[in-house]
C-alpha cells in the first residue's frame, strides 16, 4: 500500500547562505520558480489547496496583514488596538461554537495541532485537581481521530486509547464504553474527522462524560467554522457544539473554512474557570513579571489574528452563507456525478468532507489515484479502508465537471485492463 510521509527525510546540507544579498527581482524570481514546481492549483483545488476562499477576501487579509506583521501579539496589554481586534477575534469564534450556551471563552492558537494540544494539556491539569487518584492518564477516542492527538499525548504523557469505529465510519459507543478505565481522564470525540468526514456520537459522548466525570474534547478543526451556517441553511448537522450537554472543549480552525491566512486556530472552553484555572500557564519564579500565554507560542505575529478579523468581518454571516450553500452544492453534485459512473460508494457525510471507496473487485482506489495523478488531480484519503477524499472549495465551481469526467475515464480505462500502478495518497494538516 502506498504511503507518504509529511517530512523530508533527507537533511539537505549543501546549500549555503549566500555571500552576497540577492536583489529583490533575484529573491522574487527564484520564489516564482520554486511555485512553479508545485502543483497548479486545478489539480489540487479539492485537497492540498482546499480553503481558498474569494480572491478579493485574500486581498483584504493581505492588507490587514501587512499592516501589522512587524507586532508581536505576546505582548497585547500593550497594544490596546490588537488586543481589541485579538479579542474581538475570539469573542466572534466562541460565539459561533458556542451553540447558544453562555459563558464561552477561547484562545487563539497557530493551528488545529496546537489547539488540540492545548485541549488535551488543559484536561490533564484539571485532572490532576479533580482526579489525584490518576498517575498515568488516558483518553480514550475513535480510530478516526486526528493524528495530532497522539502527538499531544506523546508530548504530554496522556496515553491515548483509540477503538475501533463503526460501520458507517463513526464512533462505536459500544467500544468507547469498554475501553472506559480507572485511567481514563477524557475522551475525544470528531466533528467532523479528518480521514471519513463522518460525526461521531457527540450527544453519546457527552452523556458518558457527565456520568463519569470526564472531560470531553470535541475536535471540530475541519467543521467549527462551517457547520453553524450548513445548520442555518436547514441542512442536517448532528449536535456538537457547547449545546451538548457534557462538552468541555472544542478546537475549530480559523484557517479553515473561515478562510483566515494560517496559521490560526481557536480551542475555546465551556467557561473562565475552566481556562483560567488550567490552560494557562503562569510562570512567576523567574526575575521579571508574571509570564503566561495565549498558546503554546510565546512570540507570535499579529498578521494572523489582524487577517482573520479582517477575513471575518468581510464576508459577515451573508458571506459565509453563501459559501457553505455554494460548497453543498458541489458536493451533491460531485456524489451524484460519483455514483453515476458506477462500481464506486460515496460514504454518508455531513458538510463538506466527500469520501468515496470502490465497490468494484476490478477497480482499486490506488489504481484510480494513480490514473488520476497521470491527469493532473491530487488526492487526499485513506489507506485503512482505501478511499478518496475530496474537500469542498468555493473555487472547485468550475472544475467538477472536467473532475467526474477525467474519473469516468480512468475507471472505464482501469475495467477494461489498462493498469497504472499505486499513487499516492496526500496528506497534510
Amino acid at each position: 500500500m502506498s504511503t507518504l510521509s509529511l517530512v523530508s527525510t533527507h537533511f539537505k546540507s549543501d546549500y549555503f547562505l549566500p555571500e552576497k544579498g540577492l536583489s529583490r527581482d533575484a529573491v522574487r524570481r527564484h520564489i516564482d520558480r520554486m511555485i512553479e514546481i508545485d502543483p497548479p492549483e486545478r489539480s489540487g483545488l479539492m485537497s492540498i489547496y482546499c480553503n481558498r476562499g474569494l480572491d478579493e477576501g485574500h486581498e483584504v487579509m493581505l492588507e490587514a496583514f501587512s499592516k501589522v506583521y512587524k507586532k508581536n501579539n505576546l505582548v497585547t496589554a500593550l497594544m490596546p488596538g490588537m488586543k481589541q481586534i485579538e479579542e474581538e477575534l475570539l469573542s466572534m469564534s466562541a460565539n459561533l461554537l458556542s451553540g447558544g450556551e453562555s459563558g464561552i471563552v477561547a484562545n487563539i492558537t497557530a493551528g488545529g495541532s496546537e489547539s488540540i494540544f492545548c485541549a488535551i494539556n488543559t484536561a490533564r491539569e484539571w485532572a490532576k485537581a479533580t482526579k489525584p487518584q490518576v498517575t498515568a492518564p488516558e483518553f480514550v477516542t475513535p480510530y478516526s481521530a486526528h493524528a495530532a492527538l497522539n502527538k499531544a499525548g506523546h508530548y504530554l504523557g496522556v496515553k491515548i486509547k483509540r477503538v475501533p469505529v463503526g460501520a458507517d465510519y463513526r464512533s462505536d459507543m459500544e467500544a468507547i464504553k469498554s475501553a472506559i478505565g480507572p485511567n481514563t481522564i477524557g475522551l475525544y470525540a470528531s466533528a467532523p474527522n479528518w480521514p471519513y468526514g463522518t460525526y461521531d456520537h457527540i450527544s453519546e459522548f457527552g452523556k458518558l462524560a457527565l456520568r463519569h466525570n470526564l472531560w470531553l474534547h470535541v475536535d471540530a478543526c475541519v467543521g467549527g467554522f462551517v457547520a453553524p451556517f450548513v445548520k442555518k441553511l436547514g441542512y442536517h448537522v448532528p449536535p456538537w457544539d457547547f449545546s451538548v450537554p457534557g462538552v468541555t472543549s472544542i478546537s475549530a480552525d480559523l484557517h479553515k473554512f473561515a478562510y483566515a491566512m494560517k496559521p490560526a486556530s481557536v480551542v475555546a472552553y465551556r467557561n473562565l474557570e475552566l481556562q483560567q484555572e488550567y490552560h494557562y500557564v503562569k510562570v512567576t519564579e523567574w526575575p521579571t513579571i508574571e509570564y503566561s500565554s495565549q498558546s503554546v507560542l510565546g512570540s507570535r505575529s499579529a498578521g494572523p489574528v489582524a487577517a482573520a478579523w479582517a477575513m471575518m468581518h468581510f464576508l459577515g454571516e451573508e458571506g459565509y452563507l453563501r459559501l457553505a450553500k455554494q460548497m453543498m452544492e458541489e458536493k451533491r453534485r460531485l456524489a451524484k456525478g460519483i455514483t453515476a459512473i458506477g462500481g464506486l460508494k460515496v460514504i454518508d457525510t455531513e458538510l463538506i468532507l466527500l469520501s468515496y471507496a470502490s465497490e468494484d473487485d476490478k477497480v482499486s482506489i490506488m489504481e484510480i489515484v494513480a490514473g488520476m495523478e497521470q491527469l493532473g488531480w491530487v488526492h487526499f484519503g485513506t489507506l485503512q479502508p482505501p478511499m478518496i477524499q475530496l474537500v469542498m472549495e468555493s473555487k472547485a465551481e468550475p472544475y467538477i465537471e472536467a473532475y467526474l469526467k477525467d474519473l469516468s475515464d480512468i475507471v472505464g480505462r482501469i475495467r477494461q485492463g489498462e493498469r497504472f500502478g499505486e499513487g499516492d495518497l496526500h496528506y497534510t494538516r
